[in-house]
């Protein structure tokens, strides 16, 4: 029998409590996800989570295994205006301060939600999410460790001759036979120049001696994503330039770690980043953010970008630390490992 993550209702029912409501209606794929696990496809269902219980709409198909799996929800069936359904279910519930995310709603129900007098919170399950549980961290624990397991199979697997395709393939190959159920985003090989271009898409490049060579992947393990990035030289004779780069962005890299503490905005540490860069004389050559957060999703909230200068990095927010340095048409370096915030500093997810 499945059962609701009594954590995460207890987190966002002190959110629903804090904004002053009764009630919150969530109809968003993935937050459904976040609490259920994988059982709807998007579009499928419209939750209302109260104070005393949930109450859950979904697709007529669903009815009977709901009731019989989540003995703990209300549910009813509804193969049209689920959004109509939630209203009815409000007034029998006799709630009356009721939220919804008119981000994450098509516009017919987010204009049904306001004609009732429901209150627009948008982002409103962005800090919930961000802020992992114990369980989550488990699960992000595993995933990394398939995907350090997948770097270190690939040193000894490439030779000469190989393409970035039939690398990449390896690599979500390795990542599945070691307890992953996919890649959680299409796999980055980039041979010799390639890798000057931060988001290169896998080609047919081959790989020879004395190249350089980035990899950046990450698996999906119990819902959970992971991504690291390496870039390493194949061969004895590196290029004076390559190591220098390789050399200021791993230093970059680890500034962060060094540096990074608990309610900085995401742009205060981005700037710990871009500024060893900078200082080392490749400013203009670090074109991205510093991070991005990670959970469920492969890009989440937790953003370590220029940008994000009101939102703090609280604790047990996880997202990536990846400077770079990329040259176009000529070489480019990325190193990445993802963190998630203590009240002391941030620690590897490993």
């Amino acid at each position: 029998m499945a059962k609701l993550d009594a954590d995460k209702l207890s987190l966002i029912r002190k959110v629903i409590k804090k904004q002053g409501l009764d009630a919150f209606i969530i109809s968003d794929y993935s937050d459904i996800k976040y609490i259920m696990g994988p059982v709807f496809q998007p579009g499928e269902a419209v939750m209302l989570i109260h104070s005393k219980g949930v109450y859950l709409t979904a697709r007529s198909l669903y009815e009977a295994p709901l009731k019989a799996d989540f003995p703990e929800i209300q549910v009813e069936g509804c193969d049209v205006e689920r959004s109509s359904k939630t209203v009815q279910a409000v007034k029998k519930l006799k709630l009356k301060k009721v939220g919804f995310d008119g981000l994450k709603e098509t516009y017919h129900d987010g204009k049904i939600y306001e004609k009732e007098g429901f209150s627009n919170i948008e982002n409103f399950l962005v800090p919930v999410r961000a802020s992992k549980t114990e369980a989550e961290l488990r699960n992000m624990k595993a995933s990394a460790k398939i995907a350090y397991k997948t770097y270190e199979h690939i040193l000894s697997w490439l030779e000469p001759g190989v393409t970035e395709q039939q690398t990449a393939e390896e690599i979500d190959s390795f990542m599945k036979k070691n307890g992953a159920s996919a890649p959680s985003f299409e796999t980055i090989v980039a041979f010799g120049a390639n890798s000057g271009n931060p988001h290169y898409v896998t080609g047919k490049t081959k790989l020879k001696k004395n190249m350089a060579v980035l990899l950046d992947f990450g698996c999906i393990y119990k819902d959970y994503c992971s991504d690291i990035t390496r870039t390493f030289w194949f061969g004895d004779k590196p290029g004076k330039e390559f190591v220098e780069i390789l050399n200021i962005v791993k230093s970059a890299h680890d500034e962060v770690v060094e540096k990074a503490r608990c309610g900085q905005s995401g742009a205060e540490i981005d700037a710990i980043a871009r500024g060893y860069i900078e200082a080392a004389g490749y400013g203009k050559y670090f074109t991205h953010r510093t991070g991005h957060g990670i959970g469920m999703q492969i890009h989440e909230e937790a953003c370590l970008s220029q940008d994000n200068t009101a939102v703090p990095i609280m604790e047990n927010y996880c997202f990536s630390v990846e400077p770079g340095i990329y040259i176009a048409g000529k070489i480019g370096v990325r190193y990445e490992d993802c963190f998630y915030m203590t009240k002391n500093g941030i620690k590897q997810i490993k």
